[in-house]
């Protein structure tokens, strides 16, 4: 009796999950970031700048997650994406001597320009700017370390998701 009763609930789940989904693609309904770069930026050469290895894996992986195929700068066919990464300086905005806490003001930047392969300027040089304040704590320097650093990461991630809606808008 037991078994009977899960088969009927799975069997009405599956159902109603495979009415929902097949309503949601009918519709045109598509999950927020799916859309794709325009047909122009379908091959795209990156130049970059400020960046470390992990930094270009990560915006290379945001650009191919957008539709666009990586190409060699050789590419006569291929956008060239010229991309520079800035750490703007640290600023204290609150210090807190009875605790040990201070506030700090977290900001990146990131410089973009987007030339056509025949030369042409798609984009001129734009900057995109994030930033994020964050309580350090002067006791712990380890825990402020690692929040510093995943701080960053957060930072460095929005300006690469700003940087492809922006590419998006062409």
């Amino acid at each position: 009796m037991l078994f009977n009763k899960f088969v009927n609930t799975s069997a009405i789940r599956f159902v109603i999950v495979l009415v929902v989904s097949a309503g949601l693609a009918g519709c045109g309904f598509r999950l927020a970031g799916t859309a794709n770069l325009p047909q122009q930026l379908s091959s795209i050469t990156l130049l970059t700048s400020g960046f470390n290895k992990q930094q270009q894996d990560a915006l290379r992986l945001q650009l191919t997650r957008a539709g666009a195929e990586l190409k060699n700068q050789d590419d006569p066919d291929a956008v060239k994406l010229t991309v520079s990464l800035k750490a703007l300086p640290d600023r204290r905005l609150v210090s807190s001597a009875r605790d040990g806490k201070t506030v700090e003001r977290l900001a990146r930047s990131l410089d973009f320009s987007l030339r056509a392969a025949d030369g042409e300027m798609l984009v001129p040089a734009r900057t995109l700017v994030q930033q994020n304040d964050i309580v350090l704590d002067d006791d712990n320097l380890l825990a402020s370390s690692k929040e510093k650093a995943s701080v960053l990461g957060d930072l460095q991630q929005a300006l690469f998701e700003q940087l492809i809606r922006q590419l998006k808008r062409i």
